[in-house]
């Protein structure tokens, strides 16, 4: 209930943010203001979420409300002046709105342009009256003000709100006021980055760099990748579009240094999607994921790396990890047909071969040192029951697991369910959905399924809303990401603050 009403407050004021607009300028020198060392940069046009959120009379009256109630005394016609007139706000939040981390996300801020800094002023005497901040100051060059846990700078042209991992908000003014006296192309604004996003038309649109996360992650994500990469080499650009029906997120990998010689490379790992296993599987699956893989490729590319390198020549396991390799090439599926209380899933992968299953009988010797602990039973030709007496083994409920594995028609498959093991659809397959048209050729495709899953959870009234959600990349530095609703016809921002206001 409590998370309920914060997303529903942090919602409204959003939406509240959003119908504070005034009227357009001519030039972009507020820009200049941010931080040339930016691990992220987030833009917003919050003028065409307004419109696509269709804010009617109501909704504002609540908005309005909402403010009135935390603020006090002379507070309420400054409230309905500002629903009113939003040009009194003195900010201009038809241009875009930034928000950005410095410092390795030691810092946060947001960056607006000013309208008509007196107008601001008076809406700061007003929170100063309510003890919402502070007396303003002067200071380099600046005017400043603290209030919220945070410092809010100003100019004749930029507003600039900046909050810190603790410590006094004061400390934070000087680095402001630096940033507010950046000349053009002195802060972010001259980078190659901020132009993507300069030129981007979208709803909002973002730069993120590898400094955007603590360095405790950057392992699990570089595994696999060459020692030497300067991953500061790496940013991520991205945008959000709210459409009829439908959000779509793209995102682009910007490449520098020794990244684009390791795209060539993975490149050839990855070929285009034929579709093979949308047949495969009924309309109503859960999950289903794919893509296009020269295994042989894989397997070279990573060896390039010394420590998986280091890991593959030592494994404890007897395999012949080459060879299962080498024999993966064509389109590679792992689906969840259905959600249960034990959800099975299976994997299936184009080979050229089934000679590589012989190494599986290499694991016996091993397997037979557990005292019946783990087992390989043979289930026929080039087949094989993996059997653990005990879940937990593997991080899994107790009780006894088994896995089955083996090459059948030229593909090797892998479940926790023997029954779905070349499973006949029965009826419309993966093959008939909408989405389906769009897998061909594309070197990745994921997607899930929202109807089959409200079918199992009711009790999350807003999944019925919601049709499927599919990610997609027809190239190795871009990919795509589409939610799409059951609705169509009507805007998705529209829908999502429907789910949010309820």
């Amino acid at each position: 209930m409590i998370m309920k009403k914060t997303w529903k407050w942090m919602g409204s004021l959003a939406l509240g943010m959003a119908f504070l607009l005034s009227a357009c300028g001519e030039d972009n020198a507020y820009t200049n203001a941010l931080p040339k060392d930016a691990a992220a940069v987030f833009s917003f046009d919050l003028m065409d979420m307004a419109q696509k959120c269709d804010l009617n009379d109501q909704v504002k009256q609540s908005m309005g409300q909402m403010m009135k109630s935390r603020l006090k005394g002379n507070a309420d016609a400054l409230v309905d002046k500002l629903m009113e007139n939003p040009e009194e706000s003195g900010l201009r939040l038809t241009d875009r709105v930034y928000f950005f981390g410095a410092s390795l996300m030691q810092m946060g801020g947001v960056l607006v342009r000013m309208a008509d800094k007196g107008k601001l002023e008076d809406l700061i005497k007003v929170l100063q009256e309510q003890k919402a901040c502070e007396a303003p100051a002067d200071g380099d060059g600046c005017r400043w003000t603290v209030g919220g846990g945070g410092l809010m700078a100003w100019t004749d042209d930029a507003f600039m709100m900046l909050a810190g991992n603790g410590g006094d908000p004061k400390d934070l003014q000087h680095q402001a006021s630096m940033w507010l006296r950046q000349k053009k192309g002195e802060g972010y604004s001259g980078t190659p980055e901020f132009k993507k996003l300069e030129d981007a038309d979208e709803d909002v649109a973002m730069v993120t760099s590898m400094d955007a996360m603590p360095k405790s992650y950057w392992g699990p994500m570089t595994m696999g990748l060459p020692a030497d990469l300067n991953l500061n080499d790496l940013k991520m650009f991205s945008t959000l579009d709210f459409q009829k029906g439908k959000a779509v997120v793209e995102v682009e990998a910007l490449l520098g240094g020794k990244f684009k010689d390791l795209l060539k490379k993975q490149a050839e790992v990855s070929g285009e999607l034929d579709g093979t296993y949308l047949k495969t599987f009924p309309a109503n699956t859960v999950l289903w994921m794919a893509a296009n893989v020269n295994g042989e490729k894989a397997y070279e590319l990573l060896r390039e790396n010394p420590t998986v390198r280091q890991e593959l020549d030592n494994s404890m396991m007897p395999l012949d990890f080459e060879a299962i390799f080498k024999a993966v090439k064509g389109d590679v599926a792992v689906a969840m047909p259905e959600m249960s209380m034990k959800p099975g899933f299976i994997l299936y992968a184009d080979v050229t071969n089934s000679d590589f299953m012989r190494t599986f009988e290499d694991l016996k010797p091993m397997l037979a040192m557990t005292n019946g602990q783990m087992r390989l039973v043979n289930k026929g030709e080039n087949a094989y029951q993996f059997v653990v007496a005990n879940g937990a083994m593997l991080g899994k409920a107790r009780g006894p697991v088994s896995f089955w594995l083996g090459v059948k028609d030229d593909r090797f498959y892998l479940t926790n369910q023997e029954d779905l093991i070349g499973r006949e659809v029965k009826g419309l397959s993966l093959k008939d959905c909408d989405w389906a048209k769009d897998v061909k050729d594309k070197h990745f495709y994921l997607n899930v399924n929202f109807q089959a899953l409200s079918a199992v959870l009711p009790q999350i009234s807003y999944i019925s809303m919601l049709d499927y959600l599919s990610i997609e990349s027809d190239e190795p530095t871009k990919a795509r990401l589409v939610l799409q609703l059951k609705d169509h016809k009507e805007n998705v921002l529209k829908q999502l603050v429907k789910i949010v206001n309820n």
